[in-house]
């Protein structure tokens, strides 16, 4: 009789810390979802709406000069900030692609870690491997946040130059296409 009731205090307490441990990992992976919802939260920009209408402008502006502006030599300082224009509308395209490269893996991610929340709730899986996945899910996590990081900074450094450099190039390129028409 008692070697039964110490089989049944033995397997009570195993039950207890398997409990234990669920409860820490299901705290872990909700502390993952948490700094994926902040890292979503940042993304969003209403300028991003207006980035084909300012790719197109951008484009335009640099086409007008290409077909107006006829010189033999060139100022310098409007070289470099020609240089700086290109480079600075070259760097739409990858920052749209690092969005989306944002974007699409925090989607991805919350729903690997609602399944993983999942079956560590219901003890689906190898239990002995939940604080692996946990450790591999956070170590993505890391990734997407640096990937993020990176993306804001484009993105500022890019509304940065544009506001810097667009309004002076585009008034240039109206004076080429002004200056063509009178002759």
């Amino acid at each position: 009789m008692k070697k039964v009731l110490f089989v049944c205090m033995g397997m009570f307490v195993l039950a207890s810390c398997a409990d234990l441990q669920r409860e820490q990992y299901v705290k872990q992976v909700e502390q993952l979802q948490e700094k994926l919802q902040d890292l979503e939260k940042t993304l969003p920009d209403s300028r991003l709406n207006d980035i084909s209408t300012i790719k197109v402008n951008t484009i335009q502006a640099e086409l007008r000069i290409k077909q107006n502006l006829h010189l033999d030599t060139i100022d310098m300082a409007l070289a470099k900030k020609l240089d700086a224009y290109k480079l600075m509308r070259r760097s739409i395209k990858p920052m749209m692609q690092q969005f989306m490269q944002v974007r699409n893996g925090i989607k991805e991610e919350k729903g690997v870690l609602k399944r993983l929340n999942q079956d560590i709730q219901a003890g689906r899986g190898e239990r002995q491997r939940y604080s692996e996945y946990i450790r591999y899910e956070r170590q993505k996590v890391k990734q997407l946040s640096q990937l993020s990081t990176d993306y804001l900074r484009a993105k500022e450094k890019f509304f940065v130059d544009y506001a810097r450099l667009y309004p002076p190039i585009e008034a240039f390129s109206r004076t080429l296409l002004t200056k063509k028409q009178r002759s």
